[in-house]
Order: C-alpha cells, then sequence, then structure tokens
C-alpha cells in the first residue's frame, strides 16, 4: 500500500523524537509503538530508510536474523532538539554503542516500556512511547565523590495514567530498574539501597528563620509523591530468573537500611516473561520489602494490595 506524503512525514517525526528520548530501538520495537495496527512492519521500514536516506537516522545490522538497531545521527538529533517536542538530554549514539555490550540492555529497557504501552492500549489507560525516559539520575548523599557513588540512575523514569471503570484518573510514576541478570546479585541489592538513601536523602540549605521549616526530602522537590520503585529480571531462562529473586530477597531482607519501615516506599519484582504475558497492572509484583519469611506477598503495580 503507498504510504501518502503527508502520513509518513508525520511518523517520521514522530520517529525521530522517540529514537531521540530512547536513543537506540529496533525496527519491530518502533512498529510495535507507532503503527500497532499497520499489516506489515514495511510501513515503518519504509519511514525509517528515508530518514537514513536523508542523513538523520543510522542502523547496525546484528548477526542472525535478528531486527535492525536504529538510532540518530547528529544532525537527526539535532533536528529533533530544534523541535522542542522532548526534553534535550546529552546525546551520545554511534555504531559502536549500538553493537556494544550496553546495547541489549538499552533495547530491554525500551521492552519494559513497550509491556506497558502494548496492555495500556488494551485497558483504555493513558500511556505513551515517549511517556518513559532513560536514565535518570537522582542525588542522595551530601558527600562529595565520583558521580556514581552519589547518585543512584534509575533506567527509567514512567510517567503512567491508569483509567478506572468509572473514569477515574490515577497518574502513577514509577522508577524502574531492568536486570539482565549480569550484575551480582549483592551489587543489585546494593543499587536497591540507595533507593531507599534518595527517599531518606535531606540536602543542605540554608534557613534564613524558623519560619522556613526543616529541610525538606530531595525528591518532594522533583515528585509529588514518591514514585514506586519497580525492578524487573531478565536476560535469562524463568528458572535462573526465580533462583535470581529469590537470592535477592535474601539480601534484602538480611539489609538493616532496607528493612527500616518507610511509608509510601517500597520495591516491586517481576520478572519479563511475567510482564510481557500478564501486564503491568496484573499481581506480578512481589513486595522485597516484605519482612515475612512464610509467604510472598505481591501486589499490583501501584504497589498496592487494595
Amino acid at each position: 500500500m503507498p504510504i501518502r506524503t503527508i502520513e509518513a512525514s508525520a511518523l517520521a517525526q514522530h520517529a525521530q523524537a522517540v529514537l531521540y528520548q530512547h536513543r537506540l530501538v529496533t525496527s519491530h520495537q518502533l512498529a510495535r509503538m507507532l503503527t500497532p495496527e499497520a499489516a506489515s512492519r514495511r510501513y515503518m521500514l519504509h519511514v525509517l530508510h528515508q530518514l537514513r536516506t536523508q542523513g538523520l537516522a543510522e542502523r547496525v545490522v546484528p548477526p542472525g536474523r535478528r531486527p535492525h538497531r536504529w538510532f540518530l545521527t547528529p544532525a537527526g538529533a539535532h533536528a529533533v532538539r530544534e523541535t522542542d517536542e522532548v526534553l534535550a538530554r546529552p546525546y551520545r549514539m554511534s555504531p559502536e554503542r549500538a553493537s556494544g555490550p550496553l546495547a541489549e540492555h538499552m533495547l530491554a529497557v525500551v521492552e519494559t516500556g513497550l509491556a506497558f504501552l502494548e496492555h495500556a492500549r488494551l485497558l483504555g489507560d493513558d500511556f505513551e512511547p515517549l511517556h518513559w525516559i532513560p536514565e535518570v539520575a537522582h542525588r542522595y548523599t551530601k558527600a562529595n565523590g565520583r558521580f556514581a557513588d552519589t547518585h543512584v540512575i534509575s533506567d527509567a523514569l514512567l510517567h503512567y495514567v491508569a483509567v478506572e471503570p468509572r473514569g477515574t484518573r490515577r497518574q502513577i510514576q514509577f522508577l524502574v530498574e531492568v536486570d539482565r541478570a549480569t550484575m551480582p546479585v549483592h551489587r543489585l541489592a546494593g543499587k536497591l539501597v540507595a533507593y531507599a538513601r534518595y527517599f531518606d536523602h535531606h540536602p543542605l540549605r540554608k534557613l534564613k528563620s524558623a519560619a522556613d521549616g526543616p529541610a525538606r526530602p530531595a525528591w518532594q522537590e522533583r515528585y509529588p509523591r514518591f514514585p514506586r520503585v519497580l525492578l524487573v529480571l531478565d536476560g535469562a531462562n524463568e528458572r535462573r530468573l526465580a533462583n535470581r529473586r529469590t537470592d535477592l530477597v535474601v539480601y534484602i531482607r538480611a539489609s538493616q537500611y532496607l528493612m527500616v519501615p518507610r511509608p509510601r516506599f517500597a520495591i516491586g519484582c517481576t520478572t519479563m516473561p511475567d510482564l510481557v504475558e500478564q501486564g503491568p497492572r496484573a499481581r506480578i509484583w512481589l513486595n522485597l520489602l516484605d519482612p515475612s519469611w512464610d509467604q510472598e506477598q505481591y501486589m499490583d503495580f501501584a504497589l498496592g494490595f487494595a
């Protein structure tokens, strides 16, 4: 079917914005995001090849029959920044990075967002391809030091609106971690500790008078309420993912810092197969901070039991 020029132009602009925000996306992922009702992925491929011809996008071809990985060229990134459609961010992508060791992790973060997106469409919730932002940093200590030692970097920040049967809209933010079974479990547990430290962190500030009151937590400068922390385990077969989750629970429940009760702070954990098959609103999220040992507690994606 021929593609009307005006349709292709609008789709190309949207594809550029998505590539800018998510940095690296496969052609299949882009088709699922932007042309879910198209009978063929060729519609999306045509637009991508037009962007490549214009010098705005480039691709790497992985071995085998896997989908091509697409990213913006510096010219394509500059064009997106001029539109103000997305938040301007440092943009670094190259063929070497797109085929390097971190590429699979970037694509897994996109796949996580896609699981939310595809189930949101089925449920009538409000969630779009630009509603999640990768690599969002949060400072959790007053101390000086390396960036990696003073900040926790979330794999993605998601802005999701759950629409209830009566039309009630619940706006929920998530800080998402995607673990591909490459990091030792104790280091993964340490990153979850960093989220608790961010929840507790109060930045230094000079009080002009007693009326100023105590310093507020740092997170309140950015969020109306603390985002739910969601951990998605990926990169291995289901048996290994289940074992990894069990090991992680042992580390977390041995952590005195994490097991201190914090109202409105919770961490939910699921596996990528469960997220993709059942959707984020299913009760697939294991409560990692549940202090009981006799049974596992599962929550909905808002990390509630109601």
